[in-house]
């Protein structure tokens, strides 16, 4: 056992157990009550900092990070919050994940069980609103949160939004713990939890779940078939399309036949405007970005065909809704070649570590392709509550781990 391995114990039971509350109230608190226990983690024994070869791809988040920061000195946007929320939220996810995944023994027994409490708890919880409409989320937006005042059709968005946000720690979960199941004998349960993973993915009028879903799927199916050679070939592509995704996608989206167009719901019709839009903003300003969180004051008008009736709409809601198209309005070229560095870099120590199971191969392949859908088609960057469920499901593939290298 190491040093400290209790209160990294008790931070991992803590952080799973409580991905099922906070995962109900739409996944928000995640994000803070990791950084929380990533502090009363904090290891203070020299040998978790020298670590037995260089951490390569750590530094490249550095420098990367690094870059985003100062670039919030020439952004638009004035209110630095992000500014804080990002350059210590990063490394506290970070430094969550690597020690609490290095636990052994009962704590890590300990952690496991939470995590599958957690992911059952809310999975089960999410099919009981699929069931039921939303019963339980209505009633505590009425009640608690006055959404009367939005209205009927209001509230069902808000309803669908907060339960959107709750499927995100069971997607990004689901598959680690399934595997854990099947490594410890019990598959029925890893299948069960699959399950209550894919309504959830399917429910709440949530598209991007359901993207992600199936994407992960695809992908965890093609690594159990080659774990090392997939998982390079993923963080390379990953590495790739942050590069040219941004610069060849508005032409794609002006070829796009008007037919193809129409038939797409209309939330992903307004993704394709505020994509365009962005690549415009790009163009005009390749290098180096507008800075840390400019997309909120670049904003402009769009129009919608939805409901049978056209709808004034903002052409840059908050944020691009796309990650590549993100990085690369706020950080430019420069943070776009540095976070491809990143991923090469990643991918390479990942793919090359000679205790990668198959099983830890499909769980990173999964949570890989899972978070990449959600923030490519949905999410910010930098939006702190779903990096911070994204630390609980690295930790999971610490747990993976096996003696022996796969085929």
């Amino acid at each position: 056992m190491q040093r400290g391995d209790t209160r990294a114990g008790w931070a991992g039971l803590l952080a799973f157990a409580f991905a099922f509350p906070f995962g109900v109230a739409g996944s928000l608190m995640i994000a803070p009550w990791v950084s929380l226990l990533a502090v009363f983690a904090f290891p203070v024994h020299g040998r978790f900092w020298r670590p037995e070869r260089p951490p390569w791809a750590l530094f490249g988040v550095g420098v990367f990070l690094a870059w985003a920061l100062v670039s919030f000195s020439w952004s638009p946007h004035d209110d630095a919050r992000q500014l804080w929320r990002t350059g210590l939220g990063v490394p506290l996810y970070i430094l969550f994940a690597v020690r609490v995944g290095q636990l052994d023994g009962p704590w890590r027994r300990r952690a496991e069980t939470a995590l599958l409490f957690g992911v059952i708890a809310l999975g089960l919880f999410l099919l009981s609103e699929t069931l039921f409409d939303g019963a339980a989320t209505r009633g505590f937006k009425l009640a608690e949160e006055n959404g009367a005042v939005h209205g009927e059709f209001g509230v069902e968005i808000l309803v669908n939004r907060s339960l959107g946000h709750a499927a995100v720690p069971l997607l990004l979960m689901s598959m680690p713990a399934a595997l854990i199941t099947w490594r410890e004998g019990g598959p029925a349960i890893g299948v069960g939890i699959l399950v209550l993973a894919a309504i959830a993915a399917f429910s709440f009028d949530t598209e991007v779940n359901t993207v992600a879903f199936v994407f992960g799927l695809v992908a965890a199916g093609l690594t159990a078939l080659w774990p090392r050679t997939m998982l390079a070939c993923l963080f390379g592509l990953l590495a790739g399309a942050v590069i040219v995704l941004p610069l060849i996608l508005p032409g794609l989206i002006d070829v796009m036949p008007d037919s193809w167009r129409a038939a797409l719901p209309a939330s992903f019709e307004w993704r394709l405007q505020i994509w365009s839009y962005t690549g415009d903003l790009i163009r005009e300003q390749p290098w180096f970005g507008y800075g840390l969180d400019a997309s909120r004051p670049l904003n402009g008008e769009a129009e919608v065909f939805a409901l049978g009736s056209l709808h004034n709409v903002e052409a840059l809601p908050m944020h691009p809704h796309n990650a590549t198209l993100h990085v690369w309005l706020e950080t430019g070229a420069v943070g776009a070649a540095l976070l491809a560095g990143v991923l090469v870099a990643l991918g390479g120590r990942i793919a090359a570590a000679p205790q990668l199971s198959r099983l830890q191969a499909i769980a990173v392949a999964w949570i890989t392709v899972v978070y990449v859908s959600l923030i490519v088609f949905s999410y910010g960057v930098w939006q702190e509550w779903h990096q911070g469920t994204l630390a609980l499901a690295a930790t999971s593939v610490f747990f993976l781990a096996a003696r022996h290298r796969p085929r």
